[in-house]
């Protein structure tokens, strides 16, 4: 009896642990932990920007994730940033049309207007504007046809 009862709390306190972590924030990250784990193809038509070397698109990912950037470095390299500004990731809500970050005309700089943060697309680093942080960036992995996306 005393076993069920120190595993049934145990259980309660596992399954709480793993509740808040889900909402929580990495250390030293501004940004809310995000689940990301996304596969696409992009030689496809649907990611037609991405068949070029310096192409990008923006792609949906699990919330609280505004989105990710992905850009095509070379033939087999991509990098992936998160869309939201690491600066004040709390400042904008979803309805706000500056609550992501977007890639300028010339392709080589993305920017945040609500604060004005402006990072190079090549790393993320940040080149002008309050932020102190680059953005979030995420693992990738291509194998020729399927890129892989993940933390």
């Amino acid at each position: 009896m005393r076993q069920k009862t120190i595993n049934s709390i145990l259980g309660i306190i596992l399954m709480f642990s793993l509740l808040s972590s889900q909402c929580s924030k990495e250390e030293g990250d501004p940004l809310p932990f995000a689940v990301v784990n996304i596969r696409i193809e992009p030689n496809s038509t649907q990611f037609i920007n991405l068949n070029a070397v310096g192409g990008y698109e923006y792609i949906t990912a699990n919330p609280p994730s505004r989105g990710i950037i992905v850009y095509r470095t070379s033939v087999n390299d991509f990098m992936a940033f998160e869309r939201t500004c690491p600066h004040d990731p709390d400042a904008c809500c979803e309805e706000n049309s500056c609550s992501r970050i977007v890639v300028e005309e010339d392709g080589l700089l993305m920017k945040d207007d609500c604060c004005g943060s402006t990072y190079l697309i090549l790393d993320g680093s940040n080149v002008q504007g309050p932020s102190v942080k680059p953005l979030k960036q995420y693992n990738t992995s291509y194998n020729g046809k399927i890129l892989h996306i993940y933390n």
